[in-house]
């Protein structure tokens, strides 16, 4: 393992992994394997014994094999919520913290991750839960208790001071979207791509922001139409 991205989602997670790729330091293990890994069940036990006591946590690096082998790094949820066994069972490996300001992160949060665990939640029995809606019901109610306007932004801070202190005393970044390619090229030792080489841009969350922003708008309309 080369390098473990520990930032909390929605603070470029995403694009930092695609660029770490172009970068030489790749394939890494996002969000996006999961599903396309058929990933859930073993997630949805690591995370049942890490909060619940269900069966034997995760703690060595055979445990994180098992879906990270074949993968030089890791980054985003399921895998940043295991950041102190991650760096345990790691311990070659470089630590990035990916950061966003506390307000950028809270509503970036909001419009969603947040926004769609609470769709499912009004939703129902209407449908059988998936196993990501599953896995998703589940860090929600263990990362920030199922009340985010609450405590997230508590959590937010949290997370990323426990992230720091893992990383005393071996190689870190701390990292920003807007960083673009400079620091990242210097951390990994790499050349920067050549100039107006832009900085990948990756959320696959930009269509479902569009749909919520539209029925924001549509509520705003109803709500004038009414007055």
């Amino acid at each position: 393992m080369k390098v473990l991205v520990l930032g909390l989602p929605r603070t470029g997670t995403q694009s930092l992994s695609d660029a770490l790729t172009k970068l030489g330091t790749g394939p890494i293990y996002h969000m996006r394997e999961v599903a396309e890994r058929n990933h859930q069940a073993l997630w949805i036990s690591a995370v049942s014994a890490k909060f619940e006591g269900a069966g034997a946590p995760w703690t060595t690096r055979d445990d994180f094999d098992r879906v990270f082998a074949g993968f030089d790094g890791v980054a985003d949820y399921p895998a940043a919520i295991f950041p102190a066994e991650l760096a345990a069972a790691y311990p070659e490996a470089a630590i990035i913290l990916s950061v966003r300001s506390e307000d950028q992160w809270y509503a970036s949060m909001a419009s969603t991750l947040v926004h769609l665990q609470r769709a499912r939640a009004r939703a129902g029995g209407a449908s059988a839960p998936t196993g990501m809606a599953t896995l998703s019901a589940m860090y929600h109610r263990h990362c920030w208790g199922d009340d985010f306007e609450t405590t997230g932004r508590g959590f937010f801070h949290e997370h990323n001071d426990l992230v720091r202190g893992l990383a005393e005393g071996r190689r870190f970044l701390e990292w920003r979207p807007e960083d673009g390619w400079g620091p990242l090229c210097e951390f990994l030792g790499v050349e920067s791509p050549p100039d107006g080489t832009p900085f990948p841009r990756s959320d696959d969350w930009v269509e479902y922001k569009k749909k919520v922003q539209e029925e924001e708008r549509l509520g705003r309309e109803r709500g004038c139409g009414g007055s």
